[in-house]
């Protein structure tokens, strides 16, 4: 474990120190010297800040707790306010996640035709590309099922009953 009086720069961010990996939403960063990082073997490539030897390391709500918990508030205090993810950014103001809204708009209706429910949904304010992404996330989780191409506005969509 990292003593917090050695954290540095504390910050919100969406890319991963290191190789560099883009995540979704955004996770509560902060520095610490690549010796420090070494001695408490943290696996580092020594690479950070441009040769600077500051190790960015991740440190994840879900880890501190217990009597690391106190420690994890005081860091948050540090920090900025955490940005919006880009995903929240891309839905109407106070409305929750697209796919969420269409398994509602599914649950009342039964089936709806892509074009039908596409325009629903941009009515609502959601942007079409989100409606896209939308859809192919729940069929990849079997949530939904489809009946005929997804390039017609004809197609029919419908909540998979045997989920």
């Amino acid at each position: 474990m990292v003593d917090i009086n050695s954290i540095y720069g504390v910050d919100w961010d969406n890319v991963s120190g290191g190789v560099h990996k883009r995540q979704a939403g955004y996770s509560l960063y902060g520095y610490i010297s690549y010796s420090v990082a070494k001695e408490i073997g943290i696996a580092c490539s020594g690479e950070h800040d441009f040769g600077d030897n500051d190790a960015k390391i991740c440190i994840p709500a879900s880890v501190n707790k217990g009597e690391y918990k106190e420690g994890y508030k005081e860091l948050l205090k540090m920090a900025p306010p955490k940005p919006q993810s880009q995903l929240s950014q891309s839905r109407p103001a106070g409305q929750g996640p697209c796919t969420k809204k269409i398994l509602h708009i599914l649950s009342e209706s039964g089936e709806q035709e892509r074009g039908n429910l596409r325009m629903t949904i941009k009515e609502l304010g959601y942007k079409t590309t989100t409606f896209s992404n939308a859809i192919k996330s729940l069929l990849k989780q079997k949530k939904i099922i489809t009946e005929g191409s997804s390039s017609s506005i004809h197609q029919i969509i419908k909540l998979n009953k045997g989920e």
